[in-house]
C-alpha cells in the first residue's frame, strides 16, 4: 500500500513551444485521453486532443472543483465558461485559487440604481513585468450603457488608480 501517491508525469513540451519558454507547473491534473489541465505560475492551460489553451491568470475570473463529478469549471472576465474532466485533480483547486487571488489587486462595488451593483475589479497579469487591467463586472440587472451607472463606475476606477497605484 503507498502512502503517497504521486501526480502522472506530463511532458509539457507543447505547451514550453507555445508559450516561447518552459512552464513553472504548480499543479496539474490529468482527465481521461490526454486532457491536462496546468496551473503555471503565469497561466491556466488546457491540453485536449493535443492542443493546449492558455488564459493568463488577470483574464480567468474564478473556478470550482466538483468531487462528484470529477469537474473543474471555470470563467474568464469575459463571461465564457469552460471546463475540464479530470480524474487526477492533484493540487488543482487550491493552486488556481491562489493564482487568482494572487492577480486580484483591488474590488470595489458600485451601487448600480435603480438596480443591481457593478464590482470593479483591478487584476494584474503574473508576468516579471505585470500590466493592470481594470473590469466593470455589473450583477442583478445593473446596466452598464446606463449614463449614471457608466459614470459612477468610471468615478470608483479612477478612486482605485489614484488611491491603489
Amino acid at each position: 500500500m503507498a502512502f503517497f501517491k504521486r501526480p502522472t508525469r506530463v511532458d509539457f513540451s507543447g505547451l514550453a513551444a507555445l508559450l516561447g519558454a518552459q512552464p513553472h507547473v504548480l499543479a496539474h491534473g490529468i482527465g481521461d485521453g490526454d486532457v491536462v489541465l496546468a496551473i503555471t505560475r503565469e497561466e491556466l492551460a488546457l491540453r485536449r486532443e493535443g492542443q493546449w489553451q492558455v488564459w493568463r491568470w488577470e483574464l480567468v475570473a474564478g473556478g470550482s472543483w466538483n468531487g462528484e463529478s470529477g469537474t473543474f469549471t471555470w470563467r474568464t472576465m469575459d463571461g465564457e465558461r469552460f471546463e475540464a474532466a479530470l480524474t487526477e485533480e492533484n493540487r488543482v483547486p487550491e493552486a488556481f485559487r491562489e493564482r487568482v487571488l494572487a492577480s486580484t489587486l483591488v474590488q470595489s462595488v458600485v451601487d448600480a440604481r435603480p438596480r443591481g451593483q457593478v464590482q470593479v475589479v483591478g487584476r494584474r497579469s503574473l508576468s516579471p513585468d505585470p500590466q493592470t487591467h481594470w473590469y466593470a463586472v455589473p450583477s442583478g440587472g445593473a446596466d452598464l450603457n446606463d449614463p449614471v451607472t457608466r459614470e459612477a463606475v468610471v468615478a470608483e476606477t479612477d478612486r482605485l488608480r489614484t488611491e491603489y497605484f
